[in-house]
């Protein structure tokens, strides 16, 4: 009977073994090799340095006519065309300015909500393996209380009858190593509930990222439009001073 406990918990330890094995990589795997790759990366560079290095040009461009703009037009006479253009020149350099910027956010929504996703897909297959350590370690405890049973029994039965000393320290070893099996699978299970802990937090600081991304979306959007109605309200000026002063270049009739 001894023996056929050995041979059965031999035969239980390899296949155990086995499937333990296989748990400990994906473990090591997910904590260390594997753990980059499901993190945030760098927003690609070339996309996202060139729409900010464009975004920077077009806010130069337009800051530059912008300043001018009050005295350029400051010499010319209320219904000089040049004025209408050197406003409309403005009004589009903003626009152009607001795209760029807007382009910038684009690029970087894009890259967090990839980033998210990425978090999502490693922690949905997190899940599944921070289920399967829990069944193993739930066998594990199972495993051992049924051991240490079995030793329990082995040792009352030792102390009536001789003979048994070689089964006993078998079975004392075997307790052992379930012992330390169940220590191994807390030891993992922490690990992994750690990583889908840290796994979760990342996932909720990339969703408050694109929230925060698409706030900055709509501010550029209501002053992109603010821009709009201010050239609009300089043109619509420059045409009203126009209607009152006329044109320069108009006939006075004579008095009669």
């Amino acid at each position: 009977m001894v023996r056929q406990v050995c041979e059965k918990r031999t035969h239980a330890d390899f296949s155990r073994g086995v499937r333990w094995g296989k748990l400990v990589a994906a473990g090591l795997l997910a904590a260390g090799a594997f753990a980059p790759s499901v993190l945030p990366q760098e927003a690609p560079a070339r996309p996202a340095a060139s729409a900010r290095e464009t975004a920077a040009k077009r806010a130069a461009e337009w800051e530059a006519l912008a300043k001018a703009l009050d005295a350029k037009i400051a010499r010319m006479l209320p219904c000089d065309p040049r004025a209408k253009s050197a406003i409309e020149e403005v009004s589009r350099a903003s626009e152009a300015r607001m795209a760029a910027l807007g382009e910038v956010l684009k690029v970087a929504l894009a890259q967090a909500s990839a980033d998210t996703e990425r978090v999502r897909l490693a922690l949905a297959a997190e899940d599944a393996s921070l289920r399967d350590v829990e069944t193993e370690r739930a066998d594990s405890e199972q495993e051992r209380i049924g051991v240490d049973g079995q030793l329990a029994d082995l040792t009352a039965s030792a102390k009536r009858r001789d003979g048994l000393e070689e089964a006993l320290k078998k079975l004392t070893e075997i307790a052992a190593i379930t012992t330390s099996r169940v220590k191994d699978a807390d030891d993992l299970f922490q690990l992994r509930a750690t990583l889908d802990i840290s796994l979760r937090d990342l996932q909720a600081a990339g969703h408050a990222r694109q929230t925060a991304i698409q706030n900055e979306q709509a501010a550029l959007a209501a002053e992109a439009s603010r821009w709009t109605d201010y050239y609009a309200a300089r043109l619509a000026r420059a045409q009203m001073e126009c209607s009152i002063t006329g044109s320069p270049g108009s006939p006075r009739r004579k008095k009669g």
